[in-house]
């Protein structure tokens, strides 16, 4: 029964022309449609959000769904990505209706839709549509479109349009809209999104938002009062959420905006998650990174792109790989999670620009240590898959420092060892044999290590490999740093083969696996020895008790009583 309001069915678009049963992403509620509806909603005309993308909704399944209800009025977001699939909805309403179409791509895509093969009236609005929209549906324009014709007509909605909303801090949302919200991460949080401002202001070529290409549209942003009184209704409205995701194309813009963020989100025991660029970084002090995870901020999702200094330049993203290491590391440090995307396959871009790009991930994941673990025996390893000739390159001051602060401080989290012993082995033979066979024990690894245990830790060497386990030295030390592959795998393996654990130190996540290969030559065979698998999952186990335990009581620790 129709409505005697005027009634209008929004659409946040569908992906795919079937159901696509391999397709397990989360969904985002669609917060710009959900503006447009409760500004509709707020000034008496009847709104339905149909999110096709969270339904997963069939575009058969969504054209008779439209038919049925037959609305006054359709309006639909579209993307370059599902433009075939939004003509053919479209093209296929053949009851009387009008059609409005919105969405950043609208402002390349209008050209094509005025060809569209339908007798309803199509309105494409580029901009802000709240206020258009409502005065669309009451037939109130109150200026020219861009473009009209039979059924056609086209409105920008830029910085000098009437439409334009100057203030958004004065726009409401209705979360009700949203059937997907809160959001269940699979990680255990439960997440709502928020949208703090509008544009942007950095220019990615490949980038539909970049500012180059909306200088028109303008940046607006919330004011932090406005932001908090969203937060509060959220806290108030939906408890169970203990997430915030910041939905933004850069809700962390510069150092600015990384403090204002920190402000915001201090009142509130949220938990969140924004968009960031590698420049928001520059000069940042490792105090406000430190308030900016105290303020509960968990992961940022930054665009790196490449790891090419030729390509990042021709993108229009900065070209200094340093530059990007050292802020994204920075970050890391204070425990904040990254995640990171790259892009293949720009126009002239070769392998080795791509092998670059693989480098630099690589670089960012971290430093990890390859630790060979038992209850009685542990290996770590300075260099692992490392050609024996280039072994002695890659050993330096820093390199060493690294990997022992690694094995350090899993021995204390990760096995409950307070005060770790740890043995080092020698690069060369006899190590070194005080330069007779090679220098680089003397120059690098002796310095080091004093330098190491100056600092407080319990760290010796460095030791003669080829008598160190043979003589049981080993059992004197709570673990051993070997200087390569085969000199710490080979006697790891002799003592301790199907039994032991190959675990990857330094991760936020706990990785073990099994101390030997998959066995492809015995598959099938019904002779495979379990015992190193059972011991991966057992000591995984620990690990991570362990790390919860460590983490309770390094929150309040005893106080050191003053002499």
């Amino acid at each position: 029964m129709k409505k005697n309001k005027k009634h209008i069915i929004i659409i946040n678009s569908p992906l795919f022309k079937e159901v696509n049963t391999l397709y397990e992403e989360d969904s985002l509620p669609p917060i710009g449609l959900g503006y447009i509806a409760t500004y509709l909603q707020n000034n008496n005309i009847s709104v339905e959000l149909v999110d096709a993308v969270y339904k997963r909704i069939s575009l058969k399944k969504l054209i008779n769904y439209l038919k049925l209800e037959k609305p006054d009025f359709v309006g639909v977001n579209i993307f370059t990505t599902n433009y075939v699939l939004v003509k053919e909805l479209i093209e296929s309403l053949n009851f009387e209706t009008h059609i409005i179409i919105g969405g950043l791509s609208t402002k390349e895509l209008f050209k094509k839709i005025l060809n569209w093969k339908t007798d309803n009236l199509i309105d494409i609005v580029t901009g802000d549509g709240e206020l258009i929209t409502l005065d669309i549906i009451n037939n109130n324009i109150r200026e020219s479109p861009l473009v009209s014709g039979l059924n056609r007509r086209v409105f920008k909605v830029d910085s000098s349009s009437k439409y334009y909303v100057k203030d958004i801090d004065k726009l409401e949302l209705e979360r009700d809209f949203f059937k997907n919200e809160p959001v269940i991460h699979p990680l255990g949080f439960n997440e709502a999104n928020i949208v703090t401002s509008r544009g942007c202001v950095y220019n990615c070529s490949f980038c539909a938002a970049a500012y180059s290409q909306n200088k028109v549209f303008g940046i607006r942003e919330r004011t932090i009062k406005s932001v908090q009184l969203e937060l509060a209704q959220i806290q108030k409205e939906l408890p169970q959420v203990n997430s915030i995701r910041v939905l933004d194309d850069l809700f962390l813009k510069s150092k600015k905006h990384v403090l204002t963020a920190t402000q915001t989100f201090n009142p509130y025991k949220f938990k969140w998650r924004s968009m960031a660029h590698v420049l928001t970084f520059n000069n940042i002090s490792n105090s406000d990174l430190i308030k900016l995870k105290k303020s509960g901020c968990e992961e940022l999702f930054i665009g790196i792109e490449s790891g090419s200094p030729r390509i990042l330049k021709s993108i229009n993203k900065t070209n200094k790989v340093d530059l990007i290491i050292k802020n994204l590391s920075a970050v890391l440090r204070v425990g904040i999670d990254i995640k990171a995307y790259f892009i293949y396959g720009f126009p002239k871009e070769s392998l080795k620009d791509m092998e670059k790009t693989y480098y630099l991930a690589q670089k960012l994941e971290g430093d990890s240590l390859m630790f060979m673990v038992t209850e009685h025996l542990k290996v770590g390893l300075l260099t692992d898959h490392v050609p024996v000739k280039d072994i002695t390159e890659h050993i330096t001051e820093e390199l060493i420092n690294n990997k022992i602060d690694l094995i350090y401080n899993s021995l204390i989290k990760d096995f409950k060892i307070n005060k770790p012993r740890i043995a080092v082995l020698g690069i060369n033979p006899h190590a070194g044999d005080n330069g007779v066979i090679g220098k680089e024990d003397d120059n690098i690894l002796k310095p080091t290590l004093e330098k190491i245990k100056n600092s407080g830790k319990l760290v010796y060497g460095p030791y003669s490999a080829d008598s160190f386990f043979g003589s049981d030295n080993y059992k004197n030390f709570h673990a051993v740093i070997a200087s390569y592959h085969d000199q710490g795998l080979i006697p790891f393996k002799t003592i301790t083969f199907g039994e032991g654990v190959n675990f990857t130190a330094g991760l936020s996540k706990v990785r073990t696996s099994p101390d030997h290969g998959p066995a492809y030559e015995i598959a099938g065979k019904n002779i495979a020895d379990a015992t190193s698998f059972k011991e991966a999952v057992f000591t995984a186990i620990k690990i991570f008790r362990n790390r919860e335990e460590h983490s309770i009581y390094s929150k309040s620790p005893l106080k050191v009583a003053s002499k």
